[in-house]
């Protein structure tokens, strides 16, 4: 038996899943978590710690991730939400999502997602999977671009150092950061650090 946990606010869409689950009959699955928060998981029993819990984090948040793992750190989070810019999957992903599936999503693929994670896999909807391996190329493409040391000084710009902390970290002075910058602006073809940023997102 494959213990399925579907964390969601909207109680209809959690009957709605339940329902679907129960009446299929070629795996045996049973829903033995249906909450809406976290906040709803003091009375939950050990024995019904989910194999693989489906979760919508359109209220809850991705924070809410590192908590299901707190209480349950046997299951495997699969998120199954309407939010699909390749940003949220990747923070969920970087979270310990194990898996990411759009609600328009039919029936018995939600329920082969299930079955594979349990079994060690990872699933994604296929516009959600080319999203982020087009954000992955994107990122190598623009790194390719850039220098060793332009590299250093995107980096410490992505963990918020100033130009002088920046020149200090990597024993060059603020003019020459200024200059590296410039550069990296220019074969970037962009014109600021916000720009700049998204790019290595």
């Amino acid at each position: 038996m494959i213990k399925v946990g579907i964390i969601d606010v909207n109680q209809q869409s959690r009957n709605m899943m339940r329902v679907m689950l129960h009446h299929q009959h070629q795996h045996n699955l049973k829903v033995t978590l249906d909450i809406g928060s976290m906040g709803e998981c003091k009375k939950v029993q050990p024995s019904q710690e989910p194999n693989v819990t489906l979760l919508d984090i359109e209220v809850n948040g991705i924070d809410i991730i590192p908590d299901i793992y707190r209480k349950f750190p046997n299951t495997n989070v699969v998120v199954y939400s309407h939010i699909q810019d390749h940003n949220t999957v990747l923070a969920c992903v970087k979270a310990g999502a194990m898996g990411y599936l759009t609600k328009d999503t039919c029936v018995d693929d939600v329920i082969s997602t299930i079955v594979t994670t349990y079994r060690g896999g990872s699933v994604f909807s296929p516009s959600i999977s080319r999203n982020v391996i087009q954000q992955v190329q994107y990122t190598i493409d623009y790194q390719s671009k850039l220098s060793h040391r332009e590299r250093q000084i995107v980096e410490g710009l992505q963990h918020g150092l100033s130009y002088k902390l920046i020149g200090y970290k990597y024993g060059i002075s603020l003019d020459t950061v200024r200059q590296y910058i410039k550069r990296t602006y220019k074969k970037l073809n962009i014109n600021s650090k916000g720009e700049l940023l998204a790019q290595f997102k």
